[in-house]
Protein backbone atom coordinates (compact mmCIF):
# COMPACT_ATOMS: atom_id res chain seq x y z
CA UNK A 1 0.00 0.00 0.00
CA UNK A 2 1.57 3.48 -0.62
CA UNK A 3 2.44 5.71 2.28
CA UNK A 4 -0.02 8.46 1.06
CA UNK A 5 -2.90 6.01 1.26
CA UNK A 6 -1.55 4.34 4.48
CA UNK A 7 -1.94 8.37 5.81
CA UNK A 8 -5.27 8.79 4.54
CA UNK A 9 -6.68 5.39 6.26
CA UNK A 10 -5.22 6.86 9.48
CA UNK A 11 -6.73 10.32 9.55
CA UNK A 12 -10.37 8.69 8.50
CA UNK A 13 -9.99 6.03 11.38
CA UNK A 14 -8.79 9.21 14.01
CA UNK A 15 -11.52 11.20 12.78
CA UNK A 16 -13.94 8.82 12.33
CA UNK A 17 -13.38 8.07 16.27
CA UNK A 18 -13.51 11.59 16.95
CA UNK A 19 -16.67 12.17 15.50
CA UNK A 20 -17.75 8.71 17.20
CA UNK A 21 -17.25 10.52 20.89
CA UNK A 22 -18.53 13.93 19.65
CA UNK A 23 -21.82 11.93 18.83
CA UNK A 24 -22.58 10.04 22.04
CA UNK A 25 -21.52 13.04 23.96
CA UNK A 26 -23.92 15.57 22.38
CA UNK A 27 -26.88 12.64 22.34
CA UNK A 28 -26.36 12.49 26.25
CA UNK A 29 -26.05 16.21 26.51
CA UNK A 30 -29.58 16.56 24.91
CA UNK A 31 -28.55 17.94 21.48
CA UNK A 32 -30.55 16.12 18.82
CA UNK A 33 -29.07 15.02 15.27
CA UNK A 34 -29.70 17.49 13.63
CA UNK A 35 -28.12 20.18 15.83
CA UNK A 36 -25.29 18.09 16.19
CA UNK A 37 -24.86 17.65 12.19
CA UNK A 38 -24.99 21.54 12.12
CA UNK A 39 -23.14 22.11 14.63
CA UNK A 40 -20.06 19.40 12.82
CA UNK A 41 -20.84 21.38 9.31
CA UNK A 42 -20.04 25.17 10.67
CA UNK A 43 -17.31 24.31 13.80
CA UNK A 44 -13.73 23.94 12.55
CA UNK A 45 -12.29 22.52 15.62
CA UNK A 46 -13.62 19.45 17.39
CA UNK A 47 -12.62 21.48 20.92
CA UNK A 48 -15.10 24.05 20.13
CA UNK A 49 -17.49 21.23 19.51
CA UNK A 50 -16.82 19.82 23.04
CA UNK A 51 -16.27 23.20 24.39
CA UNK A 52 -19.98 24.19 23.02
CA UNK A 53 -21.91 20.98 24.28
CA UNK A 54 -20.77 21.28 27.56
CA UNK A 55 -22.24 24.58 28.09
CA UNK A 56 -24.86 24.19 26.57
CA UNK A 57 -25.43 20.99 28.74
CA UNK A 58 -24.29 22.49 31.91
CA UNK A 59 -27.43 24.95 31.09
CA UNK A 60 -25.30 28.11 29.56
CA UNK A 61 -26.84 30.80 27.46
CA UNK A 62 -26.00 30.96 23.58
CA UNK A 63 -24.16 33.81 23.74
CA UNK A 64 -21.94 31.72 26.51
CA UNK A 65 -21.92 28.58 24.32
CA UNK A 66 -20.96 30.38 21.47
CA UNK A 67 -18.01 32.79 23.51
CA UNK A 68 -16.55 29.88 24.73
CA UNK A 69 -16.39 28.02 21.39
CA UNK A 70 -14.31 31.04 19.79
CA UNK A 71 -12.37 30.84 22.37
Amino acid sequence: MPPHRRDGFLLAAACFLIGITFGVFADSSGLGLGQASVLSVFTFTGASQFALVSVVAGGGTTAAAVGGALL
